[in-house]
């Protein structure tokens, strides 16, 4: 709490104006501005400040439908990627995977995880897959930090 001989900031007397603006009795649009005049705030800068404040920080439902969109796809994208893969290649593919991930430096019991293939679903290999995937990048890209 600010002391009494100190003058609010502008941000702080707007907020208090919000405040009892949305906790009080609904004013009337001119009421509003008329407070705020009170306070010595001009209200058209008030709300330009807000919606440009809202425009920088607040993505609009345009743009979430955009990312969520963009998300579906590369999920879609992934899951059909994984889908037209043979058995044979997803071995394959955690092979090579499991020795560039030695070649970095992973312990030898990461093989481990490949030895039973005839026992792993499809799914199973194919999340194995990814998983691996996802920890040499991890690797590779600690390596290209140091």
């Amino acid at each position: 709490m600010k002391p009494s001989n100190e003058k609010p900031s502008e941000a702080a007397r707007f907020l208090d104006n919000l405040e009892s603006a949305l906790t009080a009795a609904d004013p009337v649009g001119e009421e509003l501005a008329e407070s705020l005049r009170d306070d010595g705030l001009d209200p058209n800068r008030v709300d330009d400040d807000l919606r440009q404040l809202l425009e920088e920080h607040a993505p609009t439902w345009k743009q979430k439908a955009e990312r969520e969109r963009k998300s579906a796809l590369e999920t879609l994208s992934r899951a059909n990627a994984a889908v037209s893969r043979t058995r044979a290649e997803i071995e394959r593919r955690i092979r090579e995977t499991v020795e560039a991930m030695q070649r970095l430096g992973a312990p030898e019991t990461v093989g481990a995880y490949h030895q039973k293939f005839q026992k792993a679903a499809d799914a199973d290999l194919e999340s194995l897959l990814q998983d691996l995937e996802a920890q040499l990048e991890t690797m590779e890209s600690k390596k290209s930090n140091e």
